[in-house]
């Protein structure tokens, strides 16, 4: 039922597949370094999520009105030149939140200025199209990454540590390796694993209609 409604729908759904299918960190891989180094609690997690959606948003929104007359590079540069003038006020706003969370996640928190999605996929995927098209796709690619990022510092520092904002939870058992790097990294690979069995679940219904339609012929 769920993959019928899928392909009825498919070329709705797709303008939204940067939310799960198309996720940014876990089909595509991009954007990754934080997620399995630094967001190993909520604090980390809701931190980086946060900062990555509104300069990444609101940096490709404002590259959009930047003239295609100019070269490439000079684009390029632009597009991070914009995105370091939204990260003074967005950290900032951040610091006055959780100083804490901002000094834990380092360097991880500049480093987001220059992300796939600016440098990259701005120019390959998001501004070729029109703006509003492209602002619905932006905002769901950020979306995705914030809400893989949050899960991600949800499971790391509940059974990584015990714990959920800082208060202590009583569970039978602990993984603290979940809390280093490679938790993190073993982590992201499953739930990539499981968003891959999602798709090809989703296709196999294709696969399947196109086998019948050409039996039937």
């Amino acid at each position: 039922m769920l993959r019928h409604f899928y392909h009825e729908h498919k070329e709705t759904l797709q303008k939204f597949d940067g939310l799960l299918v198309n996720n940014t960190v876990l089909e595509r891989g991009l954007v990754i370094a934080p997620v399995i180094v630094a967001a190993n609690t909520v604090q980390n997690a809701s931190i980086l999520g946060a900062s990555f959606l509104l300069i990444t948003f609101l940096t490709l929104v404002a590259a959009s009105f930047v003239p295609k007359r100019f070269p490439y590079t000079v684009r390029v540069i632009l597009y991070t030149l914009i995105a370091c003038l939204l990260y003074i006020p967005i950290a900032k706003a951040m610091n006055g939140i959780s100083s804490e969370a901002v000094f834990k996640v380092g360097i991880f928190l500049p480093l987001l200025v220059t992300n796939s999605l600016i440098v990259t996929k701005s120019e390959t995927r998001f501004l070729k199209k029109k703006k509003l098209p492209m602002m619905v796709d932006v905002l769901c690619h950020t979306l995705g990454f914030y809400i893989v990022i949050m899960i991600v510092g949800i499971i790391r520092e509940l059974f990584g540590n015990g714990s959920f904002l800082g208060h202590a939870v009583d569970l039978p058992v602990i993984f603290p390796v979940l809390m280093l790097p490679f938790g993190g990294f073993i982590l992201v690979g499953f739930l990539a694993a499981a968003v891959q069995k999602f798709r090809l679940y989703l296709e196999e219904y294709s696969k399947h209609q196109f086998k019948t339609g050409r039996e039937n012929k």
